[in-house]
């Protein structure tokens, strides 16, 4: 068991990268299992949620400041990129819009971030987005059949199940099933592993969206990638920035930076045009390289912060 551990401990800091190279050289098989995905991502929840005391979830100043900020630069972003094209501007503004990924925990918590500020601020800003994002669109997109209520039922129905059912949970697990609730404990390294093969998966949906793109759009795609860039190194940089002086730098980083692409996708092909969803698509990539580098840079539990939470709460 020691020698198994140990391997396993060694071959962390190579998971992301062999992920992202996965997902690149198998696209199109990615795309036919993306219907996992939601189940993956139901077991990364739940077996994280298990060890966070409920109580401590709780919305402080620095999730509102987060969450003013997204919803802001991303119709700063829209407007000023208009006058030059209206599917950069929606793609821009979706890089900016779009919501903090639900398992975005896995890493943060990894990396030293507070397991109880992300979790708010998952829920918070997805329900936001949620009855915010149709009003938007209203403005900025088709003119769709649907009344308002019915586009943020949409979205709703798509969001909640990913995570309220996990908090339900385990919250009940907590309650009311004790030996359970260790049994996870025990094993809460496998969260990260789940988490890598999910990716391999969103990787790889990503690239196959892109490549099946028109050919004469491929300068378009490339200025959406470079601003998704933009935008990856902004978010992270902010919210690192405004999480030092709350006292969760890692968590104010992720909270922001880490998005959930596949959500994102989703919607600007359902409300905006196809074309501008090439920014979350590609934006997954970036976050994903800064992710591997970051927990590349620690090299495993122990030699920092990072290490020591995820004894604590993985």
């Amino acid at each position: 068991m020691i020698v198994k551990a140990f391997q396993f401990e060694k071959i962390r800091p190579f998971a992301l990268p062999v992920a992202l190279i996965l997902g690149f050289f198998f696209h199109e098989t990615c795309t036919r299992l993306q219907f996992i995905t939601p189940y993956l991502i139901f077991l990364i929840l739940f077996m994280t949620l298990c060890d966070i005391d409920i109580r401590k979830v709780r919305i402080r100043p620095m999730h509102v400041w987060l969450m003013l900020f997204q919803l802001a630069t991303a119709l700063g972003f829209y407007f000023m990129l208009l006058p030059a094209n209206k599917v950069l501007a929606q793609g821009a503004m979706m890089g900016m819009l779009a919501p903090v990924a639900v398992s975005s925990t896995v890493i943060a918590v990894m990396l030293g971030a507070r397991m109880e500020n992300m979790i708010t601020y998952t829920i918070l800003y997805n329900m936001v987005l949620a009855l915010t994002a149709p009003l938007i669109f209203s403005f900025v997109g088709h003119p769709a059949d649907m009344t308002f209520w019915a586009s943020a039922w949409m979205i709703i129905r798509r969001v909640a199940p990913i995570i309220v059912f996990p908090l339900a949970a385990a919250v009940i697990c907590q309650r009311f099933m004790p030996r359970m609730k260790k049994g996870i404990i025990r094993y809460r390294t496998i969260p990260f592993y789940l988490w890598a093969v999910a990716l391999i998966l969103v990787i790889g949906q990503t690239i196959d969206f892109i490549y099946h793109q028109d050919r004469s759009g491929i300068p378009l795609i490339l200025l959406m990638s470079l601003i998704s860039l933009v935008q990856c190194i902004l978010q992270f940089s902010f919210g690192r920035w405004l999480g030092k002086r709350y006292g969760d730098q890692v968590g104010g980083g992720q909270a922001l930076g880490q998005k959930n692409a596949l959500l994102a996708v989703w919607m600007t092909q359902m409300y905006l045009y196809p074309m501008a969803s090439v920014v979350p698509a590609s934006y997954v990539l970036w976050q994903n390289i800064w992710n591997s580098w970051q927990l590349w840079r620690i090299k495993g539990k122990g030699n920092t912060p990072a290490g020591r939470s995820q004894d604590a709460a993985v």
